[in-house]
């Protein structure tokens, strides 16, 4: 006998629901989590239907998440978290159940989840907790960038001690009540220091800064009730609840770094639209000057793991993503950290992110001292990008003659500014006839008067496949810029083709009025992503 019905969790007063289970007779066996149309499947979206599925007493071996146009269909069988085809049929559902070990899930398992789901549906109580440590982490003298940087430490080590439980490696650590067997500052700097062999991100010497026992207890506190970490599957949206931490991170940095360095965090709601639309192939490189990894990584990941093929041929797939596809430069060192702590949760190494000036330098370095040298990657073809995506740093202007004399755009000039020049380099860095570029730049780029020159060094370099106009305000919560910017997207091609896309967004997901980040249910930008996806074979 089949049933549906709702079910609900409890967890720090919060009231929990899942969309809908369906049972066999008094036995629960498929979750189904359900999204609106617009609505863009993520990683905390998975994480989510498959907390819900084993907080379920007994767990539900099936979870199942869809916004009526995508669908993911999850197997629960004991340790190991497969993925299925479709949702199965009545009968081999039941046999499914018959199958399955009815045996509860275990007490450290299910507590994950817990914390996990907690996470998900209540991300202002993490807000909370985040801005309850930035004040503790004051009273230490640590402020701004040192407390950011300091909070960074902190979460790697939950990260860590998350992700050893996950695998069955160790208790998690990261409690009061371990805390309490030893002194909580000696603690913390143990688990740091097993966090960086890990991670191996943070530079030789790097320690805890924090002096006191009390800030540390008040921070683990704070954090404890949240789960960082996620479900490990074979598919490819989760992996680690990276997209979870990273929204409250949004808000924290957009604090600690408004505006630095001309630099504004590109919104999680443009990072995916342009890696959707770029539409990154296999075996593609791809290069990103801007924080686009995680992203890009997720989205051919996905496609790897739907192929008809063997699981070894699928890890080597996903090992050369990582290894020989991913490329990032990022100026700021905070956030290039950030990005390959990312990298190891989500893929396990971050073998090309260097933190070096992209306009000025061409010698690169990463954190194990292997050297790329980009100057001799723009000379040679075979070597350079099938994509690169950026959000260049706005307003930065460079003046130093020997800087300027690099670029065509910057030759003759007394100064230039940094997007153009990046803009520039990133054309030099394409591979001819297939390479395509993702660039957010100020809109009259598209058709100021102004900008004639940068438009037409654009249009004698590249083909204008499309540009997507952004509602003024985009980076409002992001640096407090109220420039209205668009998405240009162009192609290394000689071929002459007039036929371009062109759209105009006008909500985008999130709040544009507001100096906060705050998301919201209204965004265009999957609407025109599959717009163009319907038309870009006439494009061509």
């Amino acid at each position: 006998m089949f049933g549906l019905r709702r079910d609900f969790y409890r967890e720090r007063a919060a009231r929990k629901q899942a969309d809908i289970v369906v049972y066999i007779g008094e036995r629960p066996s498929l979750v189904v989590e359900t999204k609106r149309i617009q609505h863009r499947l993520r990683e905390e979206d998975v994480n989510q239907a498959l907390s819900y599925a084993q907080l379920l007493k007994p767990p539900t071996p099936i979870a199942v998440l869809t916004n009526g146009r995508d669908w993911e269909v999850y197997y629960l069988d004991r340790d190991d978290i497969g993925g299925l085809e479709s949702v199965p049929e009545p009968q081999e559902l039941e046999s499914i159940i018959l199958a399955v070990s009815s045996t509860t899930i275990q007490i450290e398992k299910r507590q994950a989840a817990e914390r996990l789901l907690v996470t998900i549906e209540n991300k202002g109580d993490l807000e909370i907790a985040f801005r309850e440590c930035r004040k503790e982490l004051a009273k230490e003298g640590l402020i701004a960038e040192s407390a950011f940087d300091e909070l960074t430490k902190i979460l790697t080590c939950k990260f860590n001690e998350e992700k050893r439980a996950a695998e069955g490696l160790a208790p998690n650590r990261f409690t009061s009540q371990w805390l309490l067997g030893t002194g909580p500052l000696a603690a913390l700097q143990q688990m740091f220091s097993e966090a960086k062999r890990t991670f191996n991100v943070f530079p030789t010497g790097t320690q805890i800064q924090i002096r006191s026992n009390e800030t540390v207890k008040k921070i683990v506190r704070e954090l404890e009730p949240f789960g960082l970490y996620g479900f490990k599957t074979p598919l490819g949206l989760t992996g680690a609840g990276g997209d979870v931490v990273g929204s409250v991170y949004e808000a924290f940095l957009t604090g600690t770094l408004r505006g630095d360095l001309g630099q504004y965090l590109t919104p999680r709601q443009l990072v995916e639209f342009m890696v959707e639309i770029a539409d990154i192939q296999i075996g593609e490189k791809v290069l990103d000057l801007s924080g686009f990894l995680i992203r890009a990584f997720i989205n051919v990941r996905k496609k790897i793991r739907s192929l008809d093929s063997s699981q070894n041929e699928k890890d080597r797939l996903v090992s050369n993503l990582v290894t020989n596809n991913l490329w990032g430069i990022e100026i700021n060192p905070r956030l290039a950290t950030l990005c390959q702590i990312n990298m190891v949760l989500h893929g396990d190494g971050y073998e090309h992110i260097y933190t070096r000036d992209s306009i000025r330098e061409d010698f690169f370095e990463n954190t194990e001292r292997r050297r790329t040298n980009f100057s001799e990657l723009e000379q040679n073809d075979a070597a350079k990008f099938d994509v690169i995506l950026i959000n260049p740093p706005f307003n930065i202007l460079y003046e130093d003659s020997t800087t300027l004399n690099r670029y065509i755009l910057g030759r003759g000039k007394a100064a230039q500014g940094s997007d153009y020049l990046v803009l520039e380099r990133a054309i030099r860095l394409l591979k001819p006839e297939t390479g395509r570029l993702l660039v957010i730049l100020p809109h009259g780029v598209a058709s100021g008067v102004s900008e004639t020159e940068v438009r037409n060094f654009v249009k004698a370099n590249t083909h204008i496949h499309g540009c997507i106009s952004l509602p003024v305000g985009s980076f409002k919560p992001f640096g407090g810029s109220n420039a209205r910017t668009c998405v240009l997207y162009l192609k290394k091609t000689a071929r002459d083709n007039k036929k371009r896309f062109l759209a105009q967004a006008e909500r985008v997901g999130y709040d544009i009025t507001s100096k906060y980040y705050r998301e919201t249910d209204l965004n265009d930008l999957p609407v025109i992503a599959e717009a163009y996806h319907k038309v870009k074979l006439n494009l061509q």
